[in-house]
């Protein structure tokens, strides 16, 4: 069996440098944006030197967890805080790429069907129980059997788990998938202690007990999260604060009122606060992201079950107008679920719906006249894009009624009940683009409302796995699937949405992740 060292195994450290350039391409093009918008780019300020251990207290603005469970959780978006109580197998760099975590190295067999890693050891979580092959192998099964488990398509690839020693173990797969270890590096691969799944596992989604850089010390769901910052996290070091106080806030003009008066010292703005927060005199970052604006169809639901009416929305939707109304600009318009540069990329279907409402009459003229629109929105985030959305389709001749939907309940309704037809929202990416198009896309996919894809693109996506990082037909693949998503699905992909965060003048060492915020090295002068 070939050993393949995360750190410095040349071949396969070789194609997660691929993604890396890919990503640098993203981050090229978000300086051009950034400069011009007269933000930051890179890391925000570089941090001041070390004065010992951890020291001050964070308040961050952000969005709730549907739960500290990784494996119930119910929204991409909640990695960013669940990472923070934590620690998953294969932690990524800052440009998405495979890297040690709990897991210090791996290795494949020579066809691809078995992966073998070597555990780290002297961890333990925050109950204090051991980290080891045993516990791997418990939080893999539970993600794999549990009745009410989200995280089961990522693990479906895994046959058996086989504990080799007590810090090593292999998985052994019943098809190729070699995008594994960055799924690994999210959600999927989030370990929790085996001694709070055996006694406690439906407090989970309030208690956690992980392994991370935070230990969750209280929590009001919808208010506020209290976290104190680990001294047994295998990487302490990097960890600068004490004290990290989450303030759910999402009402946006709540969000600035909050960082401009001092209640919180960083939180996420959107790209139309960005002069009102440097009026403020505070700071702003402008990150990539994987993060796409867009909208969920459900093509179970009329008149989305007509392809004919999903093309004629798509090109009666001003993207370039929605994106200056929502975030200033901020951002490129997009129809793909990944940013132009990343490797999921398609140009081929670059600029594949442009703005074209007599095309659109045209279509629905052939559609026959369709039923009624609902458009949905989270009361968490406001109305305007939902108002802006209806004028456009009204426009071409769709009427549509506008719904409000607790930002309580939007997530079950969307995601697990698939009773929603029509979903302004976004996609926050993923670790693996393949992981990425999966949830989107494929018939069982968490994103996917109407639960359906063609044989076509189902094969295009099988297609993917079958190819190490390193491989041409990797790349390749991954376009093809990605184009082909964009022609067949009903989901709708409006424009990129990078990270913009408002921060205090006292913070300092933002470090730039493109799939999920970070803290690490973060400091809070006093």
């Amino acid at each position: 069996m070939p050993s393949e060292d995360i750190e410095t195994t040349p071949e396969r450290g070789s194609g997660w440098r691929l993604r890396s350039t890919l990503a640098v391409l993203i981050a090229a093009g978000a300086a051009l944006m950034i400069a011009a918008c007269g933000g930051s780019s890179g890391t925000a300020a570089a941090p001041a030197a070390s004065t010992g251990g951890p020291s001050g207290t964070l308040s961050f603005a952000t969005f709730p967890p549907t739960e500290w469970d990784p494996v119930t959780s119910q929204a991409g978006n909640d990695v960013n805080d669940l990472s923070l109580v934590y620690a998953s197998l294969i932690k990524l760099d800052p440009q998405g790429n495979a890297g040690p975590g709990l897991a210090t190295s791996l290795a494949w067999s020579d066809n691809g069907l078995t992966l073998t890693l070597q555990l780290r050891k002297g961890v333990t979580f925050s109950d204090g129980a051991p980290f080891n092959a045993q516990a791997v192998q418990v939080n893999l099964k539970r993600g794999e059997d549990a009745a009410d488990s989200l995280i089961a398509p990522q693990l479906s690839p895994i046959k058996s788990v086989q504990i080799i020693n007590p810090y090593e173990l292999a998985l052994h797969l019943s098809a190729q998938d070699y995008g594994l270890p960055l799924v690994l590096g999210g959600k999927t691969g989030m370990m929790v202690s085996p001694k709070a799944i055996a006694s406690n596992v439906k407090g989970l989604d309030t208690q956690p007990v992980g392994a991370g850089a935070f230990v969750l010390k209280s929590y009001t769901p919808d208010g506020q999260a209290a976290l104190v910052s680990n001294p047994t996290y295998y990487d302490a070091a990097a960890i600068k604060i004490a004290n990290l106080n989450l303030q759910f806030i999402t009402d946006p003009q709540s969000v600035l009122s909050s960082i401009e008066s001092g209640q919180v010292q960083l939180a996420t703005i959107q790209g139309n606060q960005v002069q009102a927060v440097k009026a403020a005199g505070l700071k702003v970052a402008v990150f990539p992201s994987l993060h796409v604006d867009s909208i969920e169809v459900n093509d179970k639901v009329k008149p989305f079950d007509n392809h004919l009416v999903d093309e004629a929305i798509n090109y009666a939707l001003n993207r370039k107008a929605l994106l200056q109304t929502l975030d200033g600009g901020i951002g490129q318009v997009d129809d793909e679920p990944f940013p132009p540069g990343y490797i999921g990329y398609s140009p081929s279907v670059a600029n594949y719906y442009t703005y074209d409402p007599a095309k659109a009459k045209a279509l629905l003229a052939r559609a026959g006249d369709p039923a009624p629109v609902t458009i949905t929105w989270d009361t968490g985030l406001g109305e305007p894009e939902a108002e802006q959305i209806q004028a456009e389709l009204g426009a071409v001749g769709i009427k549509s009624s506008l719904v409000a939907i607790p930002e309580t309940s939007m997530a079950e309704l969307v995601y697990v009940k698939h009773s929603v037809g029509f979903n302004p929202n976004g996609i926050v990416g993923r670790e693996s683009p393949l992981q990425m198009l999966n949830i989107q896309y494929a018939a069982d996919g968490l994103l996917n409302p109407g639960r359906d894809a063609s044989p076509a693109l189902t094969q295009a996506l099988a297609n993917v796995a079958k190819y190490p990082l390193t491989d041409p037909r990797y790349a390749t693949a991954l376009k093809a699937a990605t184009a082909l998503a964009v022609q067949q699905s009903p989901n709708i992909m409006l424009f990129t949405a990078p990270w913009i965060l408002a921060y205090s003048p006292k913070l300092s060492g933002l470090p730039n992740y493109i799939d999920e915020l970070s803290l690490e090295d973060v400091r809070l002068a006093p």
